[in-house]
Parts: structure tokens; C-alpha cells; sequence
């Protein structure tokens, strides 16, 4: 008669299975605290890089709609003006007062007119005229701009709030200033500042409410270029710039971002996130140099010895 006994396992082979089961376990726990960091970090630099990258995008559009009002009426008035209304006391209070000549408009291009010699009679100017003319406000807008901050009006006039003010285009100015990080420790920073205002009269780099657009940069600089330059400029002001600069907005906008997070205040290497856009101005608005010639002989002001409408 056989009997049959069972073999269980020894405490050696548990020990063994145990210390197997356990190293296994601990290499499998550090490969998904690794995977999740490594997840946790791309997903912190995918983060970062959408953030200059909105900044820029922002700033991008603010540039492409820059919003160039060209007072036409004045410079109607200017190139008639320069066409030549006569030399004397008459011509001169006829250009200002808006005052007509007897004869434009009239039979018979030889009669007196715009391009007379002065002297003539002229129906003096309208006193309403020439006090609104007087009391108006200049409505142009300028585009102020040097290495590190730069003012402008734009068509990009969307609201951040159901309560902010309205209009078809404002004034922005963008410059780097101090503030107080978000996240984390309370340390200040350097912060790209986002001033937009509804309201464009009076200086384009004053007025209007800040909005930070982007933390911990290192970097913002601006160039510019635009008709009569030869290469990038580190200003432009259409305001007070020279002969090519003076009026005009420019054609395109060099924008360059660096930003700078982590680093000393948690003990790691600082990354850096830097881009580059060229921003170009789609409808720069702006006169030719021929503009009052042009003007003039579009509205037959020709300077005629003759008072006549052509040469």
C-alpha cells in the first residue's frame, strides 16, 4: 500500500519569492513616479511655451490692425492751401477760414477763382465755420515705439468683460513692468504689460488699464521697419521721427520674447523659452510723398495763372 505525502514550499523559497515580488514592485512604482514626472515636466514646458506663445499671438493681431486715421479733410486743406490760393491778406484768410473765391464751381474757367492772383474778392469764411475749426480736436493716431515698449491704435478692440467700454478700435502700448507672480511665493518679476484704453484722443502712451500678459521675462524687444528705411530700426515715432518716420506708421514689427522659470527659487536650472515674430502692419495707411499734388489735382486746384480748374 503506496502513501502519498505533499511537499509544501520551505520559508527559503517564501523569503525568495517575497524579495523578488518586492524588488519587482519597487521598480514598477519608480517607473511610474518617472513616467509621471517626466509627463508632469513636458506638460509644464508645453504650458509655458502656449503662454509666449498666446502673448505673442496677441500682440501679433494688435500689430496687424493698427489702425492709421489719416485726417483727410485737413489734408485736403493743406494741399490746397500749397496749390496756391494767392499771396495776399485775401488768399490767406480764404485758405483758413475755408472762405470761397467768387468763380469756383462758376461758368467760364477764366473768372477768379482758386489759383487767382490775390487781390480779389473773396466771400469772407462762416464765424461757426471757423470756430469749429478752431476748437477741433486733431483725431490722428501715431504709432511711438523704441527698443522696449511701443504705443499704438488698433482695430483689435475686443472686450475682456461684459462691462468694459466699446469701440471700433483703441489704443494699446506694451512695456515690461514689475509685479507680483501668481503662483508660488509672492516674488516680484518682470511681467509684459498689456495697456489697452477705448478711448484713443489725447497721448497715445498714457490713459487705458494694465493686464499682464506674461510672467518671469527676461527679454522684450521691439524693431521696426517700414518705407525709406534701409534695415531694422530700434525706434520709430510717427509723431516726432524724422522725414521717413514722421507720419507714417511702419510696415512690419520685430518682436522678441525670452522667459525665465524655475531656477534659484527652487533650487533647479532656470528654463528658458525664447520666440520671434515678424508682425506686419496690413494697411499702414499711409500718405505717399506725392499725396498733395495728387490731392490737389483730383479737386482741380491747379494754381492757374488763369484761375482756371487745370494748368
Amino acid at each position: 500500500m503506496k502513501v502519498s505525502s505533499s511537499r509544501g514550499f520551505t520559508l527559503l523559497e517564501l523569503l525568495i519569492a517575497m524579495m523578488i515580488l518586492a524588488t519587482l514592485t519597487a521598480l514598477s512604482a519608480r517607473a511610474i513616479q518617472q513616467a509621471i514626472y517626466s509627463k508632469q515636466k513636458i506638460q509644464t514646458q508645453v504650458d509655458e511655451m502656449s503662454q509666449v506663445r498666446d502673448a505673442l499671438k496677441i500682440m501679433e493681431r494688435d500689430v496687424n490692425l493698427a489702425f492709421h486715421y489719416r485726417d483727410l479733410e485737413e489734408e485736403f486743406r493743406d494741399a490746397v492751401r500749397k496749390a496756391g490760393l494767392g499771396t495776399g491778406a485775401a488768399g490767406a484768410a480764404g485758405a483758413a477760414g475755408g472762405g470761397v473765391r467768387p468763380g469756383f464751381g462758376q461758368p467760364g474757367f477764366g473768372a477768379p477763382g482758386f489759383g487767382a492772383p490775390a487781390g480779389g474778392a473773396y466771400q469772407p469764411p462762416d464765424p461757426k465755420e471757423t470756430e469749429r475749426k478752431a476748437n477741433r480736436v486733431d483725431p490722428r493716431t501715431d504709432f511711438i515705439g523704441n527698443g522696449e515698449e511701443m504705443a499704438f491704435a488698433t482695430m483689435n478692440s475686443g472686450r475682456i468683460t461684459e462691462t468694459d467700454a466699446q469701440a471700433d478700435f483703441v489704443k494699446v502700448g506694451y512695456k515690461l513692468g514689475d509685479c507680483k507672480r501668481v503662483s508660488g511665493k509672492q516674488e516680484s518679476t518682470k511681467c509684459l504689460m498689456r495697456r489697452m484704453s477705448p478711448f484713443v484722443e489725447g497721448d497715445i502712451k498714457e490713459g487705458g488699464e494694465e493686464t499682464v500678459l506674461l510672467e518671469n521675462v527676461s527679454e522684450f524687444k521691439l524693431r521696426y521697419f517700414g518705407k525709406g528705411k534701409q534695415d531694422w530700426v530700434d525706434a520709430w515715432s510717427s509723431k516726432d521721427g524724422d522725414a521717413s518716420v514722421k507720419g507714417n506708421y511702419p510696415g512690419a514689427v520685430e518682436i522678441s520674447l525670452t522667459v525665465e522659470n524655475g531656477g534659484s527659487s527652487n533650487g533647479g536650472k532656470p528654463r528658458k523659452i525664447s520666440m520671434q515674430i515678424v508682425a506686419p502692419i496690413r494697411f499702414p495707411n499711409n500718405p505717399e510723398k506725392n499725396s498733395a499734388n495728387s490731392a490737389a489735382g483730383a479737386a482741380g486746384v491747379g494754381g492757374s495763372p488763369t484761375g482756371g480748374f487745370g494748368p
